[in-house]
């Protein structure tokens, strides 16, 4: 194990950097806070030939100094590749460990049972904050090295971990204004969490349709209660305004394109409710149920619905034969790690996976021409922050790209979440 501090050591690790694959374990100075509300502790890096180094930026045991990380050809497999993108390091030809044991083994690493031997004590005593700095070196690297020991080097490529994460990790970069005393008042617990007015979600694709979870310090930001004021206590910057999309009969409209059926272009819930004669509000939550539990007796007489009842038997019969479904981007959901699986449970999972897919395609189109201004993303809506003089050029391109493929959006916007 060598602790970097001398010129020479820095020589000798700088060529290994450049030579061989490694493995890499990323500390936080706060163990708690989002990685763009803390600083990198210091960095343990394994290589192929079992030579290991710490790296410290922010530790009371080292000296810290800044290291200058070039650009290297050689893969690395780490750990919390999101928060590593979002520390700005220049590490580059990086693999997440959580993603390729999530989606090889449905198994979440979860570092807690490790690092409780460090935390313990200091919790025991009323200590929370900065322990990734505060902790003795010598007592992390034992824990580190349990924890990365079984890591090999052999690369397993990803579509959640080539695309989907540094998507994510651009979002959020952002943060989202908030209402510091109102924030406060409602969540307590997670001042701490606070930067500022700016608070920082945290979304989560190990999830078994990769569909992501986005919670961070004790906040559910994918869901915030729309009936009461919880809303209101998410803003704009100054300057700006919510612009916010999202779209028509989202769900209803990919499964028509999964089953090849030409929806209306005009409102699908009207449509549908034509043909259950009931009103608008009424046939939601009659599609839902049949979406989502399976198509009834009562409903198969309806062609769009005889169509996809045809579409989940044969998809299930497919998948019972080879134990799995598959993305249209190769991202494999096993029977076998469905709890009570049935037919419409499968269509459901591909159909959430299918809509992740759809949305990380748009959302990188939007990057891609320089449009990064988004700061929250639930599932079929976006909020973005828009220039209150700006002119409507960017929303117009913005609601191009979300349309892009073939499914149409409104956009509302307004001063606070509660009003767009």
């Amino acid at each position: 194990m060598i602790i970097i501090e001398l010129e020479n050591e820095v020589d000798d690790f700088m060529q290994k950097w450049s030579l061989q694959p490694s493995v890499i374990y990323p500390v936080w100075a706060d163990l708690e806070l989002h990685p763009l509300n803390t600083d990198v502790s210091f960095l343990y890096i394994r290589f192929e030939d079992s030579i290991d180094y710490i790296l410290p930026f922010n530790h009371n045991d080292c000296i810290s100094r800044k290291f200058d990380l070039p650009e290297s050809t050689q893969p690395k497999k780490v750990y919390y590749k999101k928060g590593l993108l979002q520390a700005n390091l220049g590490i580059t030809n990086m693999y997440d460990v959580q993603t390729e044991l999530y989606f090889k083994d449905a198994h979440i690493f979860d570092p807690e049972p490790h690092i409780s031997r460090l935390t313990t004590f200091y919790h025991r005593l009323g200590v929370h904050d900065d322990l990734g700095k505060i902790i003795p070196i010598m007592r992390w690297i034992e824990v580190i090295q349990d924890i990365t020991k079984d890591i090999d080097f052999t690369i397993h490529h990803n579509w959640v971990d080539d695309t989907m994460i540094p998507i994510l990790s651009d979002v959020e970069r952002n943060g989202i204004r908030v209402g510091r005393k109102p924030f406060i008042d409602k969540w307590p617990n997670s001042k701490k969490h606070l930067n500022g007015d700016v608070i920082y979600t945290e979304y989560n694709p190990h999830t078994a349709t990769s569909r992501p979870s986005n919670r961070h310090g004790g906040v559910n930001y994918a869901a915030l209660n729309k009936n009461d004021e919880t809303r209101d206590i998410f803003i704009p910057r100054d300057g700006t305004i919510f612009l916010h999309f999202d779209y028509d009969a989202y769900h209803v409209r990919i499964i028509g394109k999964m089953i090849g059926y030409e929806l209306p272009t005009t409102s699908v819930h009207q449509w549908l409710a034509d043909q259950y004669g009931c009103t608008y509000k009424e046939s939601k939550p009659i599609t839902f149920k049949i979406l989502y539990g399976g198509v009834t007796e009562e409903h198969i007489h309806i062609p769009f619905f005889k169509q996809v009842d045809d579409y989940i038997n044969s998809l299930y019969t497919e998948a019972q034969k080879v134990g799995y479904v598959e993305t249209q981007n190769k991202q494999r959901i096993y029977l076998n790690r469905i709890e009570k699986v049935s037919p419409a449970k499968i269509f459901n999972y591909l159909l959430q996976a299918t809509e992740t897919e759809l949305n990380m395609d748009v959302i990188s189109k939007l990057y891609n021409i320089g449009i990064n201004s988004m700061v929250l993303y639930v599932y079929d809506s976006f909020l973005f922050e828009y220039g209150a003089t700006e002119n409507t050029n960017n929303a117009i391109k913005i609601k191009e790209i979300l349309e892009s493929n073939g499914f149409p959006v409104k956009a509302t916007w307004g001063s606070s979440y509660a009003k767009v």
